[in-house]
């Protein structure tokens, strides 16, 4: 079995700065690490080695200093290594990164399983992997918690898999004897908005993996004496046969065109709590901000939902029968544009569901999107891959902003999965050409937009902030936060289309519907799937949606967190007690976690979740920049620490100088005080429907539904 590793090597500190002139970052002088989740998938390597035998070879792309990070992956048992490096790739974008690592793996032979991290700390995009799968034409996992093979009996080989490798190889990757395994199926649990979901695909793969698969190892003393005398291997552009031209920062599709630097403090208001009138003034202040926000309404438990879609009659059509809509009836006299209007360009997002309904991401895009289609009088248009869509959602949507809806349905469609997904969209940009198309940055899109970005040719910006439609080109200008939130930098796709970005969830508020909208419902029915014997690469054994501690951070409206101030697991209750008061979700710091006081997916920060609730309450955590960068866009912070240089008070709404032990308990039973008045004790964030949060009997029976029976999936 042969396992490739794919690892950067980061900036130690946060202090970078950037190239005004390329956008680049300037690494001079900075002191570098592995990017701390690439160690992850190192050890997830080397596990495996363990369990099954293989031959583990790691790959970098960067300058010769790179080589440390190399050398590092060997001294913890990595068997040989591969640095990329020529002046040719500097300045390369996500795109272009990975097809230099997709060339150079093509180059080394056969491979079985491609690990990487899920992103990396400096620029937080987790594109490369999904990109680099797209490139070599192998499914992607991503967001991987465990990883299990089913492989051929051991036997002895002289090469790192079953099959010779290519005869380019260099004799450094292929001169170790050992026993090794051929793997023939991977199973892996993935982290979702909702829960895991438990996938099986045929290697080779390429898995990109969360910190809650293994605790990284340290380097023997074996291991650093070998690490001291390994080759590593060097290849340039033309030992990959790839023209200079097309790589680095000339071959990369999108450009950096300004950087600034954000403010970082919020000037809230600060409150010493060290005493008794202290923490009763915090204690009001906190309610009043709740007040402010509508949590002590009965009302506002509701005040996100959605208003009921429009009814529509629509017509079922195959994608390759001339285009049909039908148009829903809105208010008498109100014009629409439908599918007959060829002559407007088009800009599309993508509409995600969960549980059976559209998610709220879907209303934030329309959102976002409709007034940069109006400044380009473009049409909006809501992509909706799915089985079967309802009328009441189609109507939804338009109601929310979009002049179409384009329904791709088909049975694989159901649930997603990147390459079925990347499939169908494929066809359909080519088919339409759109000018811009957005996704939200949840695990959905993150994962599906890198990958079809490479199948498109075109460029990709992660997890944006903001969007403008530039004056005079007509260009989709997309801002973006780099080096932990540090650095913001804009950025375009000048010459290649579709114009691609992932918006960063809850950064923008869905319209009031308009039940008076009029817009056209396009079914696409039969995609490349469809008539065909054969199933997708990857399929879905289970969904899990009712784990044991697991919370939905990304599509939480209230987050209560609490870090290494709390001094003990068993003190987590304080920080429970108060979020089941609220109706909210548990966050927690990065070291709380690495101490296994809680589990991964609480996590808030860069390896972790970036979230931008209402409102964030944060106990006992300083609040370094790893995760302030996982709350930038947080609508309210509020601060609970004794350290008032702490770092999390000068970002803070709200910062409280005092004790969490003093000021937690009295707050929750504050709060508990005022239920009786109409505190709501529900997620007050709507389900994806919109409705009332789903019961976990309903969430079950959406996974018997999908799985046949979910309790045998999972056993």
């Amino acid at each position: 079995m042969h396992i490739f590793v794919l690892i950067k090597q980061v900036p130690e500190t946060d202090k970078v700065k950037m190239d005004p002139e390329t956008g680049t970052m300037v690494r001079s002088g900075l002191e570098s690490i592995v990017n701390p989740l690439d160690l992850y998938a190192i050890e997830e390597a080397l596990v495996l080695k363990e369990r099954h035998g293989a031959h583990i070879t790691v790959l970098s792309m960067g300058p010769p200093d790179a080589e440390r990070a190399l050398r590092e992956s060997l001294a913890m048992g990595c068997d040989s290594a591969i640095l990329l490096t020529d002046r040719a790739f500097a300045g390369s974008d996500t795109w272009a990164t990975s097809r230099v690592l997709a060339a150079a793996i093509r180059r080394a032979g056969d491979v079985d399983i491609i690990l990487a991290g899920e992103r990396a700390t400096d620029g937080d995009t987790g594109q490369v992997g999904p990109a680099v799968a797209a490139w070599l034409d192998i499914p992607v996992l991503t967001y991987v918690s465990s990883l299990e093979i089913e492989a051929e009996p051991l036997s002895t080989t002289t090469a790192a898999h079953g099959a010779p490798l290519s005869e380019n190889t260099p004799t450094a990757i292929t001169s170790a004897s050992s026993p090794v395994a051929v793997p023939k199926t991977i199973r892996v649990r993935r982290l979702t908005e909702e829960g895991y979901q438990v996938l099986q695909a045929r290697p080779p793969c390429l898995v990109t993996v969360v910190k809650e698969i293994a605790s990284p190892r340290l380097p023997t003393l074996r291991g650093k004496k070998f690490a001291r005398s390994a080759e590593v291997v060097r290849w340039g552009a033309g030992d990959l046969d790839l023209d200079p031209a097309s790589t680095g920062l000339a071959g990369s599709p999108t450009r950096v065109t300004k950087i600034f630097y954000p403010k970082v403090a919020r000037n809230g208001q600060r409150i010493v709590a060290a005493d008794e009138a202290g923490i009763e003034t915090a204690i009001g202040h906190i309610m009043t901000l709740f007040e402010k926000k509508g949590l002590l309404d009965k009302a506002s438990a509701g005040d996100r939902a959605f208003a009921p879609s429009v009814p529509l009659a629509t017509a079922s059509f195959s994608s390759s029968a001339p285009e049909h809509s039908s148009v829903a009836q809105g208010a008498a006299g109100q014009e629409s544009d439908t599918a007959d209007t060829p002559t407007k360009p088009e800009f599309w997002i993508l509409a995600e569901r969960r549980a059976g309904g559209l998610d709220v991401v879907s209303f934030e895009l329309l959102a976002r999107a409709r007034a940069l289609a109006d400044s380009r009088g473009a049409l909006l248009a809501a992509v909706v891959p799915t089985s079967s869509l309802s009328e009441e959602d189609a109507g939804a949507l338009i109601a929310h902003g979009a002049d179409r809806v384009l329904a791709l349905e088909h049975p694989f469609l159901r649930d997603f999965l990147c390459e079925t997904w990347a499939a169908v969209l494929y066809k359909l940009v080519r088919e339409r050409q759109p000018e811009v198309f957005l996704a939200a940055a949840t695990t959905t899109g993150r994962t599906l937009m890198p990958y079809l970005a490479a199948k498109l040719g075109t460029g990709l910006t992660a997890d944006c902030t903001e969007l403008a439609i530039e004056e005079g080109t007509g260009l989709l200008l997309q801002t973006r936060p780099a080096i932990g939130g540090n650095i913001m930098a804009t950025i375009k796709t000048a010459r290649h289309k579709p114009q691609m970005a992932t918006v960063r969830p809850h950064s923008m508020q869905p319209l009031s519907p308009d039940t008076g909208r009029r817009g056209a419902v396009i079914r696409l029915a039969g995609g490349p799937f469809a008539g065909e014997a054969s199933e997708p690469p990857v399929r879905i054994l289970a969904l899990e949606r009712n784990t044991e501690d697991f919370e939905n951070l990304e599509g939480a409206r209230i987050v209560v967190s609490g870090g290494r101030g709390l001094k003990k697991a068993d003190n987590f209750k304080l920080i429970r007690e108060l979020a089941c008061t609220l109706g909210a979700v548990v966050g927690a710091s990065r070291e709380v976690v690495d101490r296994g006081w809680i589990s991964y997916p609480h996590q808030v920060g860069l390896s972790g979740k970036t979230i931008s609730p209402e409102i964030y309450l944060c106990a006992g955590i300083s609040g370094a920049i790893q995760h302030l960068a996982g709350i930038r866009t947080a609508k309210t912070v509020i601060s609970i620490n004794t350290d008032p240089d702490a770092p999390i008070h000068a970002v803070a709404d709200l910062a409280i100088v005092g004790d969490l032990f003093d000021i937690l308990p009295r707050l929750t039973a504050r709060l508990r005080q005022g239920a009786t008045h109409g505190l709501p004790h529900e997620h007050p964030w709507p389900s994806s429907d919109g409705l009332a949060p789903a019961s976990p009997a309903a969430a079950r029976s959406v996974d018997e539904e999908v799985t046949g029976s979910s309790k045998e999936a999972r056993s």
